[in-house]
């Protein structure tokens, strides 16, 4: 499970591992791989809470990814925003993280 703690890091992982990868805004896009061929996309998604005030972000962006085969991948996601009418301060708008699979 990874998540904004992460951010900038690399992470070491078996094949056939699931890795997800849950960021607690809705203001992110959802995360992706770089190379479905050592992480395959398995699935996410951004869903909002329902009783979140406007302007808010209240939600999670995830996706999961199935370690394939040994070699390394970046999961990434962006956002323009993070409140309302109020743009990301330098090295909030991104998230990247280096994932290492191994056998």
């Amino acid at each position: 499970m990874l998540d904004e703690r992460a951010r900038g890091t690399t992470v070491r992982v078996a094949t056939g591992t699931l890795v997800v990868v849950r960021l607690h805004s809705a203001y992110w896009s959802t995360p992706a791989g770089s190379d479905p061929r050592v992480l395959a996309p398995v699935g996410g998604g951004t869903t909002a809470t329902a009783s979140c005030p406007p302007g808010r972000g209240c939600g999670i962006s995830s996706a999961r990814f199935t370690a394939l085969r040994p070699g390394t991948a970046q999961v990434t996601a962006g956002r323009d925003s993070c409140g309302e009418a109020m743009r990301c301060p330098p090295g909030q708008g991104r998230y990247d993280v280096t994932v290492t699979v191994t056998r």
